[in-house]
């Protein structure tokens, strides 16, 4: 079986045991030790798993041959060999249907979908987990669960959906932390939890989950996990520009890489290092890590690694050629001098005039050199130039662009105060986007003597949210201009259309699950009151002096797994009634203190607080407890608050 790896007493007497079992029990103890050494030493531990799947074949016992061939897929997938893990997943999971294993079919499904995390494949990662997630719950498993939830949540992580994944590795954190077999794993999604809260810049509370980790004695000798941490705290520390602590700890990454001989592991310690090293001028040395970046797989080889290559290459021969351009000009005021000394005697009269012509000779041609030189700089930046030039072209041109897009979108949505909204006695709208063009958008129409009122945040920001708005008002208007007259049918007929615009068809397939989440009213101003339907956006109302809600259906308009019909609720109007629509944008801003969200608490605790204002004057104090909380943040959503006085 090859050479022993002697990782620990307790690893050491399994092996003994592997070695000298009865058949009975064989195969299970080869699995053992294989998922014992998957991360310290995969390359022994695919020994051990092949030898478990001979005495599974040989026993019949087809639990123990499911998971041989699901170990050796996550031993491939360590070591970076990424169809091999592919090849081995799939065998385990045909072993697990036929011979109905259904837990480690559940494990392969999970195994397949941590497979596409790493080759950046989200979407069929999540249709792979999705069915890991329906088998652990029939079978009441909580480690499956646990497992399900933590890749969901690297895969909502993959794509900066930071609450829906730092929300899935809490969920996975619990139920480790609840069943006592898995306790030992909780690290592994702390380290994920870490790496959330660093990509959503909480840098402080990232560190120090990342040095908890380290610090849990736990994961000695899990060098896989041990190099993922070390590369992630390397990166904070080169993004805070500490780069002698991001070195030290880009080449702990390094280290305990080899040890497990990951090639995707090391060729990210590979690049993290050389990255440092180019910023500290050391340019050959990064020139060289970039190489063995590169020699790691060099199916990862990239026009992008090439060209830092070349930048570096050309870093250093600029270098070099400024030395010897100041080394020549100091050479030449020495022969220069050295000639006026020989003025001093007759008798040296020739051999200066033989060293003179010789040298003169020697500056000519070195002259000549740095001319070429520096004809080669000056043709260099007049190409940089000219990219400069067309690379500001382009962005005025997309700016332009977009611009445009602002004026047709701004054209699609009420002009003034008195065409928004004309039946109540006073109202505002607080819209402000987080880009140029907008995902939310506010829309009114009368229809048979009632007002049409529409506040939405549809899916995506910028321009992508900004198409998206404008499909929902062209939408809404034509419903409306047709004679549709209540708030539910309006919304199931808006769904519809949406769906039938997008060619959307069921939840599982490959069309877009664009949408929006919508709050609508259809107010009676004769009747004094109005009908309410929504979509995940609630209708807030505030009635002597306190707070009530009407809430909505929990789905959006588009494409949903648990789709449900939207249905009216109807509101009589007192007068001194306060209505409020608005998009999650306000409530999800990240700020205070602590750099948490405001959250629907927040936002309805500054509703109290100044609903007795002037509706003008509510708008002005939205504005300035949202720049209060943000303060130095991004702001994280498009942003659409609209209040109405009865």
């Amino acid at each position: 079986m090859g050479a022993r790896a002697q990782v620990s007493p307790y690893i050491d007497s399994i092996i003994n045991l592997a070695y000298n079992a009865p058949d009975s029990i064989a195969a299970r103890l080869n699995n053992d030790v294989c998922w014992k050494l998957r991360n310290s030493n995969p390359e022994v531990a695919i020994q051990f798993g092949s030898k478990a799947i001979e005495w599974a074949k040989k026993t019949e016992d087809h639990e123990q041959l499911v998971k041989g061939y699901s170990y050796i897929g996550v031993c491939h997938r360590n070591l970076g060999n990424y169809a091999d893990a592919l090849e081995y997943y799939r065998l385990g999971i045909e072993n697990a249907r036929e011979f109905d294993v259904k837990d480690q079919e559940a494990y392969g499904y999970v195994n397949l979908g941590n497979l596409y995390i790493y080759q950046d494949n989200y979407k069929e990662a999540e249709i792979e987990l999705e069915k890991a997630m329906k088998i652990g719950a029939q079978l009441h498993d909580t480690a499956i669960m646990a497992y399900a939830y933590l890749n969901l949540g690297r895969t909502r992580l993959a794509v900066k959906d930071f609450d829906k994944s730092e929300e899935n590795f809490l969920t996975a954190l619990e139920l480790r932390t609840q069943c006592k077999r898995l306790n030992s794993q909780c690290n592994v999604v702390r380290k994920y939890l870490a790496d959330c809260h660093a990509e959503a810049g909480l840098t402080g509370l990232a560190r120090k989950e990342y040095q908890e980790c380290l610090n849990d004695l736990d994961i000695v000798g899990d060098y896989d996990l041990l190099a993922d941490i070390s590369l992630k705290m390397a990166q904070l520390s080169f993004g805070e520009k500490h780069y002698d602590l991001a070195l030290k700890s880009a080449h702990s990454s390094l280290n305990y890489a080899k040890r497990v001989s990951s090639k995707y592991a090391i060729m990210n310690a590979y690049n993290m290092i050389a990255d440092i090293l180019y910023v500290q001028a050391r340019y050959k040395d990064a020139a060289d890590n970039y190489r063995n970046q590169i020699l790691c797989n060099d199916s990862i080889f990239s026009e992008q690694l090439t060209q830092k290559i070349f930048n570096i290459q050309f870093s250093a021969d600029q270098y070099k050629k400024q030395q010897e351009i100041e080394k020549m000009e100091m050479e030449k005021k020495i022969q220069q001098a050295f000639i006026y000394a020989l003025f001093g005697g007759i008798l040296m009269v020739i051999l200066v005039l033989v060293i003179f012509i010789v040298n003169n000779r020697k500056v000519k041609r070195l002259n000549a050199e740095l001319k070429e030189q520096k004809d080669a700089l000056s043709d260099r930046n007049v190409f940089i130039e000219k990219q400069a030039q067309l690379l500001l072209k382009q962005q005025r041109q997309i700016s332009d662009s977009i611009s445009y897009a602002q004026k047709i979108q701004t054209v699609l949505m009420p002009r003034s105060d008195e065409e928004f909204a004309s039946v109540f006695t006073d109202k505002f709208v607080y819209y402000n986007p987080r880009n140029v063009v907008s995902g939310d958008f506010y829309w009114q129409m009368d229809s048979g003597g009632r007002q049409v009122i529409v506040v939405a945040d549809c899916t995506g920001h910028g321009v992508p949210g900004a198409f998206m708005s404008m499909l929902g008002i062209c939408a809404l208007h034509e419903i409306v201009a047709h004679g549709a007259k209540d708030a539910g049918t309006i919304l199931n007929q808006l769904r519809d259309l949406i769906k039938t615009l997008l060619r959307q068809t069921e939840i599982g397939d490959s069309n877009p699950k664009d949408g929006m989440d919508i709050a609508l009213m259809v107010v009676d101003r004769d009747c004094k009151s109005l009908e309410y339907a929504g979509g995940n956006i609630p209708l807030i109302y505030i009635r002597d002096g306190e707070l009530l809600q009407l809430m909505p259906s929990r789905n959006p308009i588009g494409v949903y797994r648990h789709e449900t019909p939207f249905v009216g609720q109807k509101l009589d109007l007192k007068p001194g009634d306060h209505i409020y629509l608005s998009s999650d944008g306000y409530a999800s801003q990240f700020g205070g203190v602590d750099k948490q969200k405001i959250k629907m608490s927040g936002y309805k605790s500054i509703l109290m607080k100044i609903h007795e204002l002037p509706m003008p004057e509510q708008a002005e104090r939205l504005e300035h407890e949202f720049n209060t909380w943000k303060g130095a943040n991004n702001q994280i959503d498009d942003i659409c608050v609209a209040g109405f006085l009865v």
